[in-house]
């Protein structure tokens, strides 16, 4: 991650069918600001049929008015990823990770996720669920307190795994979240 980037974070993996909207606002009204949010999106996700729409409509003035509210929304995140659609860079600290992870090619590629600082095999793990059935939020924060308020927070939007990393460059993971359709029980 660029030094002008905090080197500590928190992520999230969310489902498809989760409220990116939401979670960005909630972020914002706990204090962070939305250039320090990037998210990752699979193509099956409503905002890539927008900006996939918005690039096959290029040029033509045909109902744009939905897609040009979710451009501008999206312009003004950090950066946002959507594989087979295209990428967003919003705040410069984002772009080394997210052009030079996407655009790098041959045997010793490292994805957009690894070059923001996350372990290699849980960015590739990640990676795949992106392109498949997931939303990633990452939220670069100035130190470990904010990593682990940004932590909280995605927790409470119900991220199905939650992760932190520290200044030292170490995931801290919780475990990923059960359906909420299961019980856990526990013998004493």
């Amino acid at each position: 991650m660029n030094s002008s980037m905090g080197k500590a974070a928190a992520y999230g993996i969310f489902s498809v069918d989760a409220r990116l909207d939401q979670i960005v606002s909630s972020l914002y009204a706990a204090g962070f600001e939305t250039s320090s949010i990037c998210v990752f999106l699979p193509p099956a996700h409503p905002v890539a049929a927008e900006v996939r729409n918005m690039k096959s409509f290029a040029g033509e003035s045909v109902g744009e008015r939905d897609g040009q509210r979710v451009i501008a929304w999206l312009a003004t995140l950090g950066g946002v990823v959507i594989p087979e659609v295209g990428f967003f860079v919003g705040a410069r600290g984002y772009l080394h990770a997210v052009a030079c992870g996407i655009c790098q090619t041959g045997e010793k590629r490292t994805g957009a996720l690894a070059k923001l600082g996350i372990p290699a095999d849980a960015a590739e793990r990640y990676e795949t669920r992106t392109r498949q059935d997931a939303s990633l939020v990452f939220v670069s924060c100035d130190g470990w307190a904010q990593s682990e308020w940004a932590r909280e927070i995605l927790r409470l939007l119900r991220a199905e795994e939650v992760c932190v990393l520290q200044e030292n460059d170490e995931a801290d993971c919780d475990p990923p979240a059960l359906p909420s359709n299961v019980v856990v029980l526990r013998q004493p």
